[in-house]
């Protein structure tokens, strides 16, 4: 989960069209991962997350990431990992609001 963590937080990562403008601004995969990690009641280990000094700051942090996903970029990555289309585009709507929540009731 730690390592998760470290890719939300840190990890500069864009996909472009072939024009050049950007399509996806974050792995959405990472997203989907730790809303697996946060359901299944795992505990990050806060030592392996550089510049986080306890659980309320790590909370601020990961809502500040997820305030600024969107779900174009979550449903454009998804897609080719979840052969359920619907489901995809019904989590990639929702992502936002089920990331928040259970940021804020698990961790």
């Amino acid at each position: 989960m730690s390592t998760k963590i470290r890719a939300i937080l840190y990890r500069k990562w864009e996909k472009t069209d072939k024009r050049g403008t950007i399509t996806v601004k974050v792995k959405g995969r990472d997203y989907f991962d730790l809303l697996w990690y946060l359901q299944q009641g795992v505990q990050p280990n806060l030592s392996c997350i550089e510049g986080v000094k306890n659980l309320k700051d790590l909370k601020e942090k990961l809502l500040s990431m997820v305030s600024r996903i969107d779900s174009q970029s979550i449903r454009l990555d998804l897609e080719a990992l979840v052969a359920n289309a619907d489901f995809v585009n019904n989590l990639s709507r929702n992502m936002k609001a089920i990331l928040e929540r259970e940021i804020a009731e698990k961790l």
